[in-house]
């Protein structure tokens, strides 16, 4: 039948469901539950501690309905879970582990990449809340490490073969002198009085489910239970351990940026944190902030520009953030940032400063965490090809007839330096001599000085050796390096991390990636010297 041949209310009703259709349609397309984070098409795979379960559970159950990210959780003790992972090949995403150890441990494998902490633990003695009570009116309560040894007692232990508290548990009670005669009493005893389970979780259930016996778990898997009390024992307390997740080595492209993202969220203080603490974890100091798609403020001497700039836009990449730079001469970085906390800027503070010199940084110090030094460049004079105007050493930079390129020693480490130098070589009152302006010409950064030689602007300057190096062609068609026969002639880049950066671990991520190997080969192949390996 044709269209038109419809009875006139059959064609309303058609008009009317067709028109239901699309705004169903419409609906489902743009509803609120199907606005997903930008990993939604991700489903991670965490392995993950048996005692850290409850607060991961809440907090992956935040995750998914905030961004819609599937995170399928393998819950077992860290020592099988690592063997679980290098038996798969790395397969996987994440891996949060009950202690460092483990993390260390898949480190050498190379199964990890990035890390970061998730919680503070330590160890505690937990007995069944009736034997306590028991023994308490006997006058012979358990208090420490020495009534673990006692005939009346059982002894229940985590694998130390598998589980964090069970390797940790081992290394302490060895260290007490407990381990020798649990251990016998372990493999001689015809029935048993000390005997191993599988993880933190199961030594809790025992305990908890058994009169007279005792065991150790860690204090947050301890304050969840009932029917149990806690012993704290001094050489225990003092062993505290950091729960860390781990990015898995595996990971690449959209599922690393996608675990990374999950990484943050959990060890964020205003997300997963919260969910720790819910659950009696002790929170990490200065956890990081949340914040999906993080903005970095990263302050940078110019001279660093080629050894770093490729590193920043990988770790940008990888890590799903935005790393905003500041390259300028130190000079002008410090009074940037003196001027911000001035209240004189409305810029925000540097999360991070990578400085030319170890002088420049004093200067702001007390703004961040220690620092510490990743290079060394070497200061050279650098005269145009075949060296025309035959200049060989500092004493020419005096001569008026020559056209001279320093640093500003003001604005830039270089010109500091170079000023510095000068001094201390008996040459700056002949340098700056009357009418110096004439034959002097300031600049703030080093590449400046190189651009003004090639274009023939002058006939010698101080540079960096990088400033002349990093443009291979430099050396090959225009320039010509003279060395500078002086010890102190170098200068030392630091990095440091303020101390109010929101993102502490997010740039200690960012410190690993600028010192790490390949990082180090663009620096060599600049014209550093890395020391960082060296002096750390």
């Amino acid at each position: 039948m044709r269209f038109g041949s419809y009875p006139s209310g059959n064609i309303k009703a058609l008009a009317v469901g067709s028109l239901a259709v699309a705004v169903f349609l419409v609906f489902i397309l743009w509803a609120p539950w199907s606005r997903r984070g930008v990993h939604s098409e991700e489903e991670l795979l965490l392995y993950c501690a048996a005692g850290i379960s409850q607060p991961v559970d809440a907090v992956v159950a935040d995750y998914q309905r905030q961004y819609g990210v599937r995170v399928r959780v393998e819950y077992d003790a860290s020592g099988k879970l690592l063997a679980k992972i290098r038996a798969a090949g790395g397969r996987g995403e994440l891996f949060l582990a009950g202690d460092p150890s483990y993390m260390v441990e898949a480190r050498k494998w190379n199964l990890v990449a990035e890390t970061i902490p998730v919680a503070r633990i330590r160890p505690v003695l937990i007995v069944h809340e009736a034997t306590q009570a028991r023994l308490r009116e006997e006058g012979r309560p358990v208090r420490g490490l020495d009534d673990l040894l006692r005939e009346d007692l059982s002894v229940a232990l985590a694998n130390p073969e598998g589980a964090s508290i069970g390797q940790l548990g081992r290394e302490l009670l060895r260290t007490s002198g407990h381990w020798d005669d649990l251990d016998r009493r372990m493999r001689e005893h015809r029935q048993a009085k000390v005997s191993t389970v599988g993880t933190v979780n199961e030594v809790a259930q025992v305990v908890k489910l058994r009169p007279d016996h005792v065991g150790i778990v860690w204090d947050a898997t301890a304050a969840q239970l009932t029917g149990v009390e806690v012993v704290h024992v001094e050489a225990f307390d003092e062993a505290v351990q950091e729960a860390t997740v781990g990015v898995l080595a595996s990971a690449r492209g959209k599922r690393a940026t996608a675990a990374l993202q999950f990484a943050r969220y959990l060890t964020a203080r205003d997300k997963g944190q919260q969910r720790f603490a819910e659950f009696t974890f002790e929170p990490i100091p200065d956890a990081d902030v949340w914040a999906e798609h993080p903005q970095i403020m990263f302050m940078s001497g110019a001279m660093l520009k080629p050894g770093i700039d490729e590193t920043l836009k990988e770790f940008q990449a990888r890590e799903g953030v935005t790393i905003n730079t500041s390259y300028n001469g130190c000079g002008i970085l410090v009074a940037q940032m003196q001027s911000m906390r001035a209240g004189g800027s409305s810029d925000r503070f540097p999360d991070a400063y990578f400085s030319c010199d170890v002088s420049f940084m004093s200067k702001v110090q007390h703004w961040f965490d220690p620092s510490k030094t990743i290079s060394e460049n070497d200061m050279v004079l650098i005269v145009k090809k075949r060296n025309p105007r035959e200049i060989a050493s500092l004493e020419d930079l005096a001569r008026p007839e020559l056209k001279a390129g320093l640093g500003h020693p003001e604005n830039s480490a270089l010109g500091a330096l170079t000023d510095g130098l000068l001094k201390r070589a008996g040459l700056h009152d002949r340098v700056y001599a009357e009418g110096w302006q004439d034959h002097i010409v300031h600049t703030d950064a080093g590449h400046d000085l190189v651009n003004k030689l090639r274009a023939g602007a002058i006939d010698v300057a101080i540079v960096y050796r990088s400033n002349a190096e990093s443009t291979p062609e430099n050396l090959e068609k225009y320039i010509d390096l003279i060395e500078i026969q002086a010890g102190d002639a170098v200068a030392r880049q630091p990095f440091a991390i303020a101390s109010e950066s929101e993102h502490k671990y997010l740039m200690q991520r960012l410190y690993a990636a600028l010192t790490a190997d390949a990082t180090a080969e663009r620096f060599r192949s600049i014209g550093f010297r890395w020391v960082h390996d060296s002096e750390q």
